[in-house]
Parts: structure tokens; C-alpha cells; sequence
């Protein structure tokens, strides 16, 4: 492992921390928002920085967890379904059921 791997965990760490920081310093700044537009009976939009920074907070957190899960491995079929065809994968004998309602209105009459 190099260097630069042993870094990067910590990096991440760090800015899923900015980016959660910047979250909840935006909730309270929307709840401070929302008692002033009560007190005042204002129908005003949040302000653009309170918007802003939580799209800000967000997006540092997403990319925080995405670059952290490291690299994608591939999705491959085990080998007895690599052989199957895709309608038959879904299928399930237990699952066909042949009871529906003209077995009902049969009983009926």
C-alpha cells in the first residue's frame, strides 16, 4: 500500500466532517430563518447562502463516501446462472400459482 492510501481514509473523514458541519450549520440557520419569518409573517424564500451551503454540505459528503467505498469491483454472474438466459433467472416454480378468479366464480355458480 502506498503512501497516498493511507492518507486518503483520513482525507475522506475530514470531508465528510466539513461537509456535515456545513449540513447542520445550515439547519440552524433555516430554523433561525423560519422563527423570523413567523414573527414577522413574511412569505420570503430561504436565503440563496442557506440553500447554497447545504448543497455544499451535501455534495462534500456524497463525494466523501463515494471516494471512500475505493474502487468498484464487477458484478458478475455466478456460474450456474451465467449459462441461463435472463427470463429464466426469474423464474420460480414455487411462484405459479394458478388460482385467480375464474377458479372463484366457478365455485359460485
Amino acid at each position: 500500500i502506498n503512501n497516498h492510501a493511507r492518507i486518503m481514509p483520513s482525507m475522506d473523514a475530514f470531508q465528510a466532517g466539513i461537509g456535515a458541519v456545513l449540513m447542520i450549520h445550515s439547519l440552524v440557520s433555516m430554523h433561525h430563518f423560519k422563527e423570523f419569518a413567523m414573527a414577522t409573517d413574511s412569505r420570503e424564500s430561504p436565503p440563496l447562502d442557506i440553500i447554497l451551503e447545504c448543497l455544499l454540505g451535501m455534495s462534500l459528503c456524497i463525494i466523501a463516501v463515494v471516494t471512500r467505498a475505493g474502487n468498484f469491483m464487477t458484478n458478475k454472474a455466478a456460474p450456474y446462472s451465467a449459462r441461463k438466459t435472463f427470463d429464466s433467472l426469474s423464474y420460480r416454480k414455487n411462484f405459479a400459482i394458478f388460482n385467480h378468479r375464474s377458479v372463484r366464480l366457478e365455485q359460485k355458480s
